[in-house]
């Protein structure tokens, strides 16, 4: 009987490097991940938008040509997912499928290859590929990649470094950003490039170069970002037995604290730091909480450095030189090391998990007599000045256990109620005293008593009349709650249709009805994609940690993320908050309070700029001795700022949408901005709108005073 061989369609390329992928940030993280796979000790990225073209470079353990044609050159190749671990380092691989290769020509339309494997350093490979032949190659086993081979006498570096030219998608800082938000778990925290040698399956580096300084500057904040969302630290320095300890709390003034370790300290010097980490709720700079809980595992725990040499026993979680994990495994309550008049009952439950910390301890055994490193060079002989180390720095972490404990008291006590006495009429009073007060004096307060009355009641009809509309917005909150719930479970049963549209298309043998099939496919995917963005509007909403969790968030970082967030009611319209001070704390409420703020003014402002021929947002922030303002400008149709009180009132409307634009969803009922100024005053803020900056028709103020 005769055979036929199945043939694969070339289309397939297209459809492995798009829709697998989906943003070209992930595309272009997969190249580094396939270094990191390579067991490379540094990979290098050099993004050029001017020339046209992205460099990824890496130190690994290269290709040789069978490994090109076997695995590079086969398509769902899964030898990554039999293989599991690294070839040299034993590192767990980060790939499986065998298509991430084919994500790249989402991002360029041609591809240029070179590698040098560990095995023969005198051969170089070269291979050129242009995706769009590839694609019209028809069937897939058709394609063709040109590749020579270079032979030297003198040796070549090893690894691999891929150039994409004819860049086919726009780069901007926030594409940069998130290239940096998928792979910043690759790289370890360590601080001293010595730490390398020590343990060199935990060496990666990741450098990122670019003529555009604000792509390295986004880059390198979001790589970094794992190290700055502590909650606490800790900070000390030894002086023969004496630390100087300060503990700083995210926006709040440091707790500065001296200590002695006793008996006399035979440790003359040493410094720490320690973060503490909280990892629950929703973590800034777009970090997961289980990613993040996942690098602590791997690399949380005090870390102990020599002379900038990292001591690789310090650190590992199996090695719980700080007798944290005992404290709790103990139930201990209270301190081994606090003084009397320190101590706090229950303080020691407070006590964080290696898991939840980062520490780095630096040493000099150079200048310590009594601080002697074992022949093995990973530890510390056990002396007194090594058992002095361990007490300077678990007497910090102690300390900050306690204060942990007297907060939580505090934070118990403040939201106990307290029985308020009851208040006589204040005319009730003024009659009491009537024969002891002149008669015209007398009419004189009670004429002022009753004009602050009539003030007061006015007061109270219309908070009461804020309070009727809280039962209908919360009514409103929580059909949002339920929508968005039901939503994901949509998006589920979509996905599994849209692989269903893919499959067919993959079987019919009609043209036509393939490429039909292909494009609801991608239409069907297009907008999913769409749904799910405009459905993460409601994530601080549907996370009950986000309304719970009170504190001082960075205004910036808040910023940052809500602008994500309304990124697809924005049409396209930019939200510049390059003017927003890193360092000015919001004041302390929740992230859905301050969503509800913003996100509010940036919708009135995107319904404002529907028919400016310039469209733009800026947000920036003015300090001012004590007082605080964040301004939100924009280029729309202006606020009359006589009639500007107006709008904070229930649903008033000044901007005019025809009913063409409100049935395509623009406008709304003219309540977001009675609901930004309930919000911002039970926070502590003031808001109205001002004078705008030159180029900007409406500014829209936030303000609130800082304690002195």
């Amino acid at each position: 009987m005769p055979t036929l061989n199945f043939t694969v369609d070339s289309q397939l390329l297209q459809e492995f490097g798009e829709r697998l992928v989906g943003r070209p940030y992930i595309a272009l993280a997969e190249l580094v991940k396939n270094g990191y796979d390579a067991d490379a000790s540094r990979v290098e990225i050099e993004m050029d938008i001017r020339k046209n073209r992205i460099v990824v470079k890496d130190s690994g353990h290269g290709m040789g040509f069978k490994e090109f044609k076997e695995f590079w050159m086969r398509i769902g190749s899964r030898h990554k997912e039999r293989q599991k671990f690294s070839r040299n380092l034993k590192r767990p691989l980060t790939g499986s499928k065998g298509i991430g290769r084919l994500a790249v020509q989402y991002l360029a339309r041609e591809l240029e290859l070179s590698t040098v494997s560990e095995k023969d350093l005198h051969k170089k490979l070269r291979a050129h590929i242009e995706w769009e032949k590839a694609v019209k190659a028809g069937d897939l086993t058709q394609a063709t990649v040109e590749y020579e081979l270079e032979d030297s006498d003198t040796e070549f570096n090893q690894g691999t470094e891929i150039v994409l030219k004819g860049l086919k998608q726009k780069w901007d800082a926030e594409f940069v950003q998130g290239l940096a938000r998928e792979i910043w778990w690759l790289q370890p925290p360590f601080r001293n490039p010595i730490a390398d040698v020590a343990d060199p399956k935990k060496a990666f580096k990741i450098e990122f170069f670019s003529p555009q300084k604000s792509y390295m500057r986004s880059f390198n904040e979001q790589m970094t970002a794992i190290l700055d969302i502590w909650n606490a630290r800790l900070i000390g320095k030894n002086v023969n037995g004496t630390v100087s300890l300060s503990l700083e709390y995210k926006g709040a003034e440091p707790i500065n604290h001296h200590y002695k370790i006793n008996p006399p300290c035979r440790l003359k010097n040493g410094d720490f730091e320690i973060r503490i980490y909280y990892l629950k709720f929703r973590q800034p700079y777009g970090i997961s909480v289980d990613d993040a809980r996942e690098f602590y595992n791997q690399y949380g725990g005090v870390h102990v450095y020599d002379a900038g040499f990292h001591l690789p026993y310090y650190g590992d979680p199996k090695n719980d030189w700080l007798e944290i994990e005992i404290t709790h495994s103990h139930r201990r309550s209270l301190s081994k090391l606090l003084p009397e008049e320190l101590q706090v009952p229950e303080a020691m439950t407070f006590l964080p998990t290696l898991s939840r910390i980062f520490g780095v301890v630096n040493v000099d055994t150079a200048r310590e007599t009594d601080l002697e490193i074992l022949i093995t060079r990973d530890r510390f002989r056990e002396t007194d000045a090594f058992r002095n180390l361990r007490d300077i720095v678990r007497w910090a972490l102690d300390f900050y256990a306690r204060t942990e404990k007297l907060r939580r008291i505090e934070e118990e006590s403040l939201t106990k109620k307290v029985e308020r006495p009851k208040i006589q009429k204040i005319e009730d009073v003024l009659d009491n005293y009537r024969s002891s007060i002149p008669k015209e004096t007398f009419e004189d307060l009670k004429k002022d008593i009753g004009k602050v009355a009539s003030v007061i009641e006015t007061e109270a009809e219309a908070a009461a009349k804020q309070v009727g509309l809280m039962g209908p917005i919360a009514t409103a909150g929580i059909s949002a709650l339920a929508y968005e719930h039901e939503m994901k479970a949509q998006f589920l049963t979509i996905d599994e249709i849209v692989v269903r549209i893919g499959e067919l298309a993959t079987l019919a043998e009609d043209q036509k009805l393939r490429t039909a099939l292909v494009e609801l496919k991608e239409s069907l995917s297009s907008w999913v994609e769409r749904a799910r963005v405009a459905n993460a509007l409601f994530s601080y909403y549907a996370d009950p940690e986000s309304i719970k969790t009170r504190r001082r968030f960075p205004a910036r970082k808040v910023l940052e993320e809500i602008r994500e967030n309304v990124r697809p009611l924005a049409r396209r319209i930019p939200i510049h908050v390059d003017r927003l001070d890193n360092d000015l704390l919001l004041p302390e409420a929740s992230l859905a309070e301050w969503s509800a703020i913003f996100q509010n003014v940036l919708i009135n402002a995107f319904n404002a700029l529907l028919d400016s021929e310039r469209k733009s947002v800026d947000v920036s922030s003015k300090i001012q001795g004590s007082l605080r303002e964040i301004l939100v400008q924009d280029t729309g149709c202006g606020v009359d700022l006589k009639d500007a009180e107006e709008l904070f009132k229930p649903f008033v409307r000044k901007i005019k949408i025809s009913p063409e634009r409100q049935a395509l969803g623009y406008g709304g009922m003219g309540l977001g901005l009675t609901i930004v100024r309930m919000i911002a005053q039970n926070v502590g803020c003031e808001v109205s709108f001002v004078e705008p900056e030159k180029g900007f028709s409406t500014a829209f103020s936030l303000r609130w005073r800082e304690r002195e």
